[in-house]
C-alpha cells in the first residue's frame, strides 16, 4: 500500500475516532447543554427565535436522534448544510425553519462561521412557538433518551435581549443565567454574560498632580487587575496620543503572572512641556480574550478636553410614578471614566447652575451608561451591565418646557450640551427623544426625534433612531441611508453626511447639487472640520423648501491655508418617498 493512500486512511479516520469519544463523553453525562434562548426577539417571533446548545467537552459530539421538549410538544433536531456533529467547543444554533423560510435577515453577519447552524422538524418551536407571557421548560433529551439538559426561561425580558447561560459547564440552575447584555443575544458565538477566561483590565490610570502647568513635573499610575477566570499576564505600554491618532510609546512593562482577581501598578514620571493638553493611553497588548477593557486614556492639564461622551437620549417627560433619566453613550474606542465629571441643568433653556458630581463608573467603547433622578429607574428594562447613576436629588430636575443639560469633565471643561425643546418630542408621556448620530452637533433640530421602540424609550441599548457613525476605513465621503426618505413616517427621515479628511487644520465646504448642477443647499461653508464630522440633510434647500423625489449630488471639499483645495469626494444620493 502507498504512503499516500495510508495517510489518507489515517485522516478519514481521524473524524471517526472523534466521533465515538464523543458518544462516549455523551455516555458519562457530558457534552452538549443548553445555553442560550432567544424567546422574545427582536424580529418577528414566529422566524427569529433560537436556541443555542453548546459542547462543552474535549470531544465532537454527535446531535443526530436528539430532541427539544417545550411543554408536551418535541422538536426532532434536522442537520443543514453543515451535518450534525458538533466540534469540541463548538456552539450548535437551532434556527426556526421560517427564518430561512420567509427571508429574515435579522442575525444575517451576526452568526460566526464557525457555529454549527441546525433546524427542527416542526415549523415552529414547541406548538406555536417560544411564549413570551409565561414560563417554558425546555429539555434538552438525546439520542438514547437521556435529559441532558432542562431549563426554564424567566418572562421579562427586554425585546431582543435573550437568556445567556453564565458558565456553560455549571448546569442549569437559575441562577446560572441571565439576561444578554447585548441586543440581538450571541447567536452561535460566546455569551455575553459569560466571564472570559483569560482577561486582565486596566482599572485604574490617574496623574499626581491631575492637573499640572507648563513645566511641572508628574507621575502617572497605571492598575493592572485580572477579571478572567485564570492565572495570566501579558505586557503593558503608556503612549502619549499625538494629533492624528499617532501615539508615541514612553514606557513599556511586563505585568508578570497575576492570579484571578490581583492586580499590580505601574508609575512613570513626565513633565509638562506646555500648558496644553496631554492626552496619555495605558495599553494592553490584547492577548488575551476580551479587548474592550485594554485600553484606557487619561487628560492630563487644565485646557481642553476631547468630546468624548455624548448625552445620547433624554426622557424628560416619564409617565407617573417612573424616573427622568438621561443617557449617556461613547462613541468613541477608549473607555472614559466619569470620576471628578459633573452634570448640570437649570430652570430652563441657558441656565446650567445646578450641577451633580458623577461618581467612578466607567463607560466601555460604544456604551451606555444612565444618570437617573429616583431608584424607580430600576424598573426600566436595562441590561445587567450599563451603570446607572441614581442622583436621589431635587436638585437636578428635567423640565417639560425645555432645559440646558450640560456633561463637564473632572477639570471643567464642556464635553456635550444639549439645549432639548418640547417641540423635539411627541408631546407623550413616557416617549424619549433620542440622538439620530453621535457625531452631529448636539443642538440641531435634526439630531433628535422620538423614540420609535415599543417600550417608549431604549435605556442603555442602541436608539431606535441611531445612524451609525462609519468607523474606520480611510473613505473621504460616505452618506447612509441612502436612498432616504424624509415623508413624515418616522423611518429614514435625515440624510447622514459623514466624511474622514487628512489634515485636522483644514477648512470644509459641503454643498448639495440636484441632477441639472443648481446648488439647493450648502451644508458647510469654509468652516472648521478637524479630521473627522458629521452632517445632516432633511431633504430641504436654502429656502426651506422641500425637494422633489430624484438624485441629487453630495460634493465635499477640504480646503487648506489660503483656501488650496487638499480633498475634494462626491456621493450620489437618492431622496424618495411613499407613494
Amino acid at each position: 500500500m502507498s504512503r499516500s493512500v495510508i495517510l489518507k486512511m489515517r485522516f478519514s479516520a481521524a473524524p471517526a475516532l472523534l466521533l465515538l469519544c464523543g458518544l462516549m463523553m455523551a455516555k458519562h453525562g457530558f457534552a452538549l447543554t443548553l445555553n442560550e434562548i432567544m424567546y422574545n426577539p427582536a424580529g418577528a417571533d414566529n422566524t427569529d427565535e433560537f436556541v443555542e446548545l453548546y459542547n462543552e467537552s474535549q470531544f465532537a459530539a454527535s446531535v443526530s436522534g436528539w430532541r427539544l421538549v417545550i411543554g408536551a410538544d418535541t422538536d426532532a433536531v434536522v442537520a443543514m448544510e453543515q451535518g450534525l456533529i458538533a466540534a469540541p467547543h463548538q456552539y450548535v444554533l437551532i434556527m426556526d425553519p421560517d427564518y430561512f423560510a420567509q427571508g429574515s435577515t435579522t442575525y444575517d453577519g451576526r452568526i460566526p462561521s464557525s457555529a454549527l447552524v441546525v433546524t427542527i422538524d416542526n415549523t415552529a418551536f414547541g406548538s406555536r412557538g417560544l411564549v413570551n407571557d409565561r414560563s417554558d421548560t425546555l429539555t434538552l433529551i438525546d439520542a438514547q433518551g437521556h435529559i441532558r439538559s432542562r431549563y426554564a426561561y424567566h418572562i421579562g425580558n427586554t425585546e431582543g435581549f435573550s437568556d445567556e447561560k453564565i458558565l456553560p459547564q455549571d448546569g442549569d440552575s437559575l441562577s446560572n443565567w441571565r439576561d444578554s447584555a447585548v441586543l440581538y443575544g450571541t447567536p452561535g458565538a460566546r455569551n455575553s454574560v459569560t466571564p472570559p477566561d483569560r482577561d486582565l483590565a486596566v482599572t485604574a490610570f490617574f496623574a499626581e498632580p491631575s492637573s499640572p502647568q507648563s513645566g511641572d513635573s508628574f507621575s502617572v499610575t497605571i492598575q493592572v487587575t485580572n477579571v478572567g477566570r485564570s492565572v495570566f499576564g501579558d505586557s503593558l505600554s503608556l503612549y502619549r496620543s499625538e494629533s492624528g491618532n499617532v501615539l508615541t510609546l514612553l514606557a513599556a512593562w511586563p505585568t508578570g503572572t497575576l492570579s484571578v482577581g490581583d492586580s499590580a501598578r505601574f508609575s512613570h514620571r513626565l513633565r509638562m512641556e506646555s500648558n496644553a493638553p496631554l492626552s496619555l493611553v495605558a495599553d494592553l497588548s490584547g492577548a488575551d480574550e476580551i479587548e474592550t477593557n485594554d485600553r484606557r486614556m487619561l487628560l492630563v492639564g487644565a485646557a481642553g478636553a476631547p468630546l468624548a461622551i455624548v448625552i445620547n437620549e433624554i426622557m424628560f417627560s416619564p409617565e407617573p410614578q417612573r424616573s427622568e433619566w438621561v443617557e449617556l453613550f461613547n462613541p468613541s474606542a477608549v473607555p472614559w471614566n466619569l470620576a471628578g465629571w459633573r452634570f448640570s441643568d437649570g430652570t430652563g433653556i441657558g441656565d446650567t447652575s445646578r450641577r451633580v458630581n458623577l461618581p467612578d463608573v466607567t463607560i466601555a467603547p460604544q456604551s451606555f451608561a444612565l444618570l437617573a433622578s429616583d431608584s424607580t429607574m430600576l424598573f426600566e428594562n436595562v441590561p445587567a451591565n450599563v451603570p446607572t447613576v441614581i442622583w436621589n436629588t431635587t436638585h437636578v430636575t428635567l423640565n417639560n418646557s425645555g432645559d440646558s443639560l450640560v456633561l463637564y469633565s473632572a477639570d471643567g471643561q464642556m464635553i456635550d450640551r444639549v439645549d432639548y425643546r418640547p417641540s423635539w418630542s411627541s408631546g407623550v408621556a413616557g416617549i424619549s427623544i433620542e440622538r439620530v448620530a453621535s457625531q452631529a452637533a448636539s443642538n440641531d433640530l435634526l439630531n433628535w426625534a422620538s423614540c420609535l421602540d415599543s417600550t417608549g424609550s431604549t435605556p442603555g441599548r442602541p436608539n431606535s433612531r441611531a445612524m451609525p457613525f462609519a468607523g474606520g476605513g480611510v473613505e473621504v465621503l460616505r452618506v447612509q441611508p441612502n436612498p432616504f426618505s424624509p415623508d413624515g413616517d418616522g423611518r429614514n427621515e435625515v440624510l447622514s453626511i459623514q466624511y474622514r479628511l487628512e489634515q485636522p487644520d483644514s477648512r470644509l465646504d459641503l454643498k448639495i447639487y440636484d441632477v441639472r448642477g443648481r446648488l439647493i443647499r450648502r451644508l458647510a461653508n469654509n468652516e472648521a472640520a478637524g479630521y473627522s464630522g458629521e452632517k445632516l440633510w432633511d431633504g430641504k434647500d436654502d429656502h426651506g423648501r422641500m425637494m422633489p423625489t430624484g438624485l441629487y449630488i453630495i460634493y465635499l471639499e477640504a480646503l487648506g491655508k489660503g483656501g488650496t483645495r487638499i480633498q475634494t469626494a462626491r456621493r450620489p444620493v437618492a431622496l424618495a418617498r411613499r407613494s
